[in-house]
């Protein structure tokens, strides 16, 4: 969300913009998957805006049917992407020019500015560069030019930390038990979050189409288990809410899934020459306007420099 708030801002501005994703399709954490005919999101699960920014891109998303409002809580509006998170992302990035299935190896600072290659050889060069892979790995692609960072930044991007989560999506015959508007954050357990994407209203597959969240602590302690028992100790704890017996069931690791001790500012930028901005929601925080706003701000640090 950060890379391509980013992106969309700087080329509406006239820049010319490259984004690079290591993944097959872009939007990190706001991911969406199909299972069987159901849809599920298995990362962020909504977003709320209280940055007026923020709030005026919203009500353009609400007109042109890219979010949707799920539920209200503590008079706050919780938005989904109309067919999934992924669905934002994939807005965003709409005539970017988008190097998808590309994982950058090598990156240096060439001529003033940038030079990075993949691991297919394939090469770009720009003027400035924004980082926004969780920090640690960001940090790994700038282990040639780390002195020219500055021994401040580098402490202050060493000090964020991300905790892992566990993301179970199983189908069950049937509605589920979880109470509307499709959601709970259950007590008692090791879950964190249960949400029916049938409910929430984007999937439309008979029987339920459930994510299930595990806690950092949990997720920890059973990292190398085999995904079979992982899966069955998170069913076993939904048990209650699942309504019928799980017919199909996926899971996937976030290594890197909240950012549990973050940057002061919404940025971080260093001149070496060629300037080089960190940004994320280690940045603006752990939620998906916190990313939105550090991509946004990032933008702006660039278009008020040289060209």
């Amino acid at each position: 969300m950060a890379g391509l708030t980013a992106a969309h801002r700087l080329q509406s501005a006239g820049r010319k913009v490259t984004v690079v994703d290591k993944a097959r399709g872009v939007g990190g954490r706001m991911a969406t998957r199909r299972l069987e005919t159901s849809r599920l999101d298995h990362g962020a699960q909504f977003f709320t805006a209280r940055d007026e920014r923020l709030i005026a891109d919203v009500e353009k998303w609400l007109a042109e049917g890219v979010v949707k409002v799920w539920y209200a809580q503590d008079g706050h509006q919780r938005y989904c992407g109309t067919d999934g998170m992924s669905g934002i992302p994939k807005y965003l990035a709409k005539g970017v020019d988008v190097q998808t299935s590309s994982k950058i190896v090598q990156l240096e600072s060439a001529d003033g500015g940038w030079r990075a290659e993949d691991e297919t050889g394939s090469v770009f060069e720009a003027a400035q560069l924004i980082l926004t892979p969780p920090v640690e790995q960001s940090l790994a692609l700038c282990e040639s030019f780390r002195p020219l960072l500055g021994r401040k930044l580098v402490q202050s991007l060493q000090s964020i930390h991300f905790e892992p989560c566990y993301a179970l999506m199983a189908l069950v015959d049937g509605p589920s038990n979880v109470p509307s508007p499709g959601c709970l954050k259950p007590e008692g357990t090791f879950l964190s979050w249960v949400a029916d994407n049938t409910q929430k209203g984007i999937s439309e597959a008979p029987g339920a189409a459930l994510t299930l969240h595990a806690d950092s602590r949990f997720t920890i302690e059973h990292w190398d288990d085999e995904p079979a028992e992982v899966a069955q100790l998170m069913i076993a704890a939904a048990a209650e809410w699942l309504g019928g017996p799980v017919r199909t069931w996926q899971l996937h690791r976030w290594r890197y899934g909240t950012p549990v001790r973050v940057g002061e500012a919404l940025f971080l930028k260093a001149l070496c020459p060629g300037a080089v901005y960190f940004a994320g929601d280690a940045f603006g925080g752990p939620r998906v306007e916190g990313a939105y706003l550090s991509g946004l701000e990032t933008a702006e640090d660039i278009l008020r420099g040289p060209k």
